[in-house]
């Protein structure tokens, strides 16, 4: 995959104003952690890919959401923050709830370099 900076930048630029400063920190955030990441628009939201694992995000109608489709991924995350909304794999944040960014940095490590443990409790 190739890194598609201009499609993210346009991307963020038709993003709400009142949820782009999150938008941006979390982007912020998941480059600085992981700056070798491929990056490209991927069924129409920034995500981001080392190798087979991948971490992705979207502006939606009232909400900024993080993917990782792995309840494993986000579970340390959902026990800290159970005020988040979360779906089987994703975290939702409402318009203007906070980003924990500290906390959320565990859950992009998580989804795009997993721990051999987390690994194991997904195939169980």
């Amino acid at each position: 995959m190739k890194d598609d900076a201009p499609a993210i930048a346009r991307y963020l630029a038709q993003v709400p104003a009142a949820r782009r400063e999150r938008a941006l920190a979390l982007h912020g955030l998941i480059l600085s952690l992981f700056p070798q990441a491929a990056v490209a628009m991927e069924q129409r939201m920034p995500t981001y890919r080392l190798g087979e694992n991948f971490v992705a995000w979207a502006s939606q109608k009232r909400h900024l959401a993080l993917y990782t489709c792995s309840p494993e991924r986000i579970a340390g995350f959902r026990a800290r923050h159970p005020e988040v909304s979360a779906g089987r794999g994703c975290l939702r944040f409402r318009d203007p709830q906070r980003l924990a960014l500290a906390d959320l940095a565990q859950v992009v490590k998580n989804a795009l370099a997993p721990s051999r443990a987390i690994l194991a409790r997904e195939k169980a």
